[in-house]
C-alpha cells in the first residue's frame, strides 16, 4: 500500500470519532468499579478491544453505505463523511473489506474474551449485538438512518450499550444499579445524534434519510436537544435527591456539571441556525460540551473508586 492511499484510509477511519467510544465505555468500566466490582486493567483493555474494533467498524461502513448521499453533503469534522470515497471512488472496496474484517476481528475478539475469562455465552451476544447496531445504522437491510430509527438507535447504543459494554466486562452483568444510571445517559445519546444531524439536515433530506431533522427542521432538532439535556439533568437531579442508587458517587457534582450541556444547548435554541456559521459552531459547542460531561463523570467516578 502506497504512503497516498494509506492516508487516505487513515483519514476513512476518522479517529477522532473514537474519543466517545474510549469515554463511554470507560465511563462504564469505572462506574461499574465505583459499584464494587474491582477493576482490573488487563480485562479492561481487553474488553476494550473488542468495543475498538466493532466501533472503528462503523466509520468505514457508514462512510461506504453513505457515499451516495455523502456526495452531496459538506464534509465538517463530525458530519458529513469523511469524503474519502466521495473524491476516491476506487477505495470504496477496500472500506467495505476493512469494515468487514474490523466487524468479524469483533467477534473473534469476543469470544476469546467469553472463553479465557469464562464469561456467560449472553456476554458474546451483547458484543455482538452491539456491532450489528452500528453496521446497520446505514447498511441494508435495516438500514436504521433511513427508516426514522437513527436517533433511537444511538440513543440506545451511546446511552445503554457502549458504556454497558465497560460495565459488563468489569461487573460481569448488567444490573438495575446501571439500568437506572443508563436512562440520563441515553437522553444524552439522543443529544449526541442530534448535534451530529444539525449540519446535514438539508443534504439527508435530498438523501431520503428519515429523522426528527428532515421532518420538522433544525429549529426542531434543536428543541428537542435541550428537550434531552434537560431530562437528563432531571433524571441526574432525581438520582442524587432520591440516593436510590445508594452509591459512593457523588450524584449532586454530576447533576450540577450537567447543567453544562444543559445550558449549551439552551443558548442553541436562541441562535439564528438559518445561518450555516450558527450551525456548524452550536455543533463545536455541543460536542465540546458533551465531552467534557462525559469527563468530568468518570473524574467523580475515579474520585469515589480511590476513596
Amino acid at each position: 500500500m502506497d504512503r497516498a492511499k494509506g492516508g487516505q484510509i487513515i483519514h476513512l477511519a476518522r479517529p477522532h470519532f473514537l474519543i466517545p467510544g474510549v469515554l463511554l465505555y470507560t465511563l462504564g468500566a469505572v462506574l461499574a468499579s465505583a459499584n464494587g466490582a474491582p477493576f482490573y486493567l488487563g480485562m479492561f483493555l481487553f474488553g476494550y478491544a473488542i468495543f475498538f474494533f466493532a466501533h472503528l467498524s462503523v466509520s468505514f461502513s457508514n462512510d461506504y453505505f453513505d457515499r451516495e448521499s455523502d456526495r452531496m453533503a459538506e464534509q465538517t469534522s463530525l458530519s458529513g463523511g469523511s469524503g474519502v470515497l466521495v473524491q476516491h471512488p476506487e477505495l470504496a472496496p477496500t472500506a467495505l473489506r476493512i469494515a468487514v474484517l474490523l466487524l468479524l476481528l469483533s467477534v473473534l475478539t469476543a469470544m476469546a474474551f467469553t472463553w479465557y475469562y469464562s464469561f456467560p455465552l449472553w456476554f458474546l451476544l451483547y458484543a455482538v449485538l452491539g456491532g450489528l447496531m452500528g453496521w446497520f445504522y446505514t447498511a441494508p437491510p435495516l438500514k436504521l438512518a433511513y427508516r426514522g430509527l437513527g436517533e433511537a438507535s444511538t440513543a440506545i447504543a451511546s446511552g445503554f450499550i457502549m458504556p454497558g459494554m465497560g460495565y459488563l466486562v468489569m461487573s460481569g452483568t448488567i444490573d438495575l444499579w446501571f439500568a437506572i444510571l443508563s436512562l440520563p445517559l441515553m437522553c444524552y445519546g439522543l443529544y449526541f445524534i442530534l448535534t451530529v444531524e444539525m449540519p446535514d439536515v438539508d443534504f439527508d433530506r435530498l438523501a431520503g434519510k428519515m429523522n426528527l431533522m428532515v421532518h420538522r427542521g433544525i429549529v426542531t432538532g434543536a428543541r428537542a436537544a435541550l428537550l434531552a439535556t434537560s431530562l437528563a439533568t432531571i433524571g441526574l437531579f432525581l438520582i442524587a435527591y432520591t440516593d436510590v442508587l445508594g452509591s459512593t458517587i457523588n450524584f449532586w457534582f454530576v447533576t450540577a456539571f450537567s447543567l453544562l450541556p444543559l445550558t449549551i444547548a439552551a443558548y442553541g435554541v436562541t441562535r439564528d441556525l438559518s445561518i450555516r456559521g450558527n450551525v456548524l459552531s452550536q455543533v463545536k459547542l455541543n460536542f465540546v460540551a458533551m465531552m467534557s460531561f462525559l469527563g468530568f463523570v468518570i473524574l467523580v467516578s475515579s474520585a469515589a473508586v480511590l476513596s
